[in-house]
């Protein structure tokens, strides 16, 4: 018996030669790159922002940490000085005319007199400071992460800081290094009252 012929095949069955080829070796269309491209730039974004948060974070917990020594360095000064605390140059002008740029002036002033008090004092600013970055502290001022003074206020003020009884403190100008911008300073009574079991008040 012979094997039947196959008959011919339709003409829109036929795949013109290599076609197949071509359709599976074929690149990326330009809407798949332009997916790919904002799925890296979405993943870019939130690393950028990652990394800016664990910055601004550490900074942070480096001025507080900053803050607290320094707050214990202040009361044992007073210990040793029948609790008195040290006379600093105000960061407040008596005149009481206000402005950023005279309290940036004053600050500076004020920062350096609280260090040159704590090393007079011999063993207060080498055992706490000595193993801070010169970006920190460099035997002259005393500063925060964002590069400002910190401060020591012997009162409370309405425009910077009002401390719980009218308790000297320290003050960090925040990432802004702006004192009248309340908003993101830092104060060490703030650390004081965080502490378990501690009221804020110092007989």
């Amino acid at each position: 018996m012979t094997p039947a012929t196959p008959g011919p095949v339709p003409p829109n069955d036929r795949v013109p030669p290599g076609r197949g080829l071509i359709r599976r070796g074929r690149g990326y269309t330009l809407v798949e790159m332009l997916v790919t491209v904002a799925a890296l730039v979405i993943v870019l974004g939130l690393m950028v922002s990652l990394a800016r948060y664990v910055r601004d974070r550490s900074s942070q917990v480096l001025a507080n940490d900053l803050l607290a020594k320094t707050e214990t360095l202040l009361q044992r000064y007073a210990d040793r000085h029948g609790g008195d605390y040290p006379l600093i140059a105000p960061l407040i002008p008596a005149s009481g005319h206000v402005d950023e740029e005279t309290l940036q002036h004053n600050a500076l002033r004020n920062n350096r007199e609280l260090v040159r008090c704590f090393r007079n004092q011999e063993d207060l600013a080498q055992t706490t400071f000595r193993d801070l970055p010169l970006s920190v502290y460099d035997d002259v001022t005393l500063r925060d992460p964002w590069g400002g003074p910190l401060v020591y206020m012997p009162a409370q003020h309405p425009l910077v800081g009002m401390a719980p009884y009218n308790r000297p403190f320290l003050l960090s100008a925040g990432p802004d290094r702006k004192f009248l911008t309340r908003d993101d300073n830092l104060y060490s009574y703030d650390l004081v009252l965080q502490r378990p079991g501690t009221s804020g008040h110092s007989e």
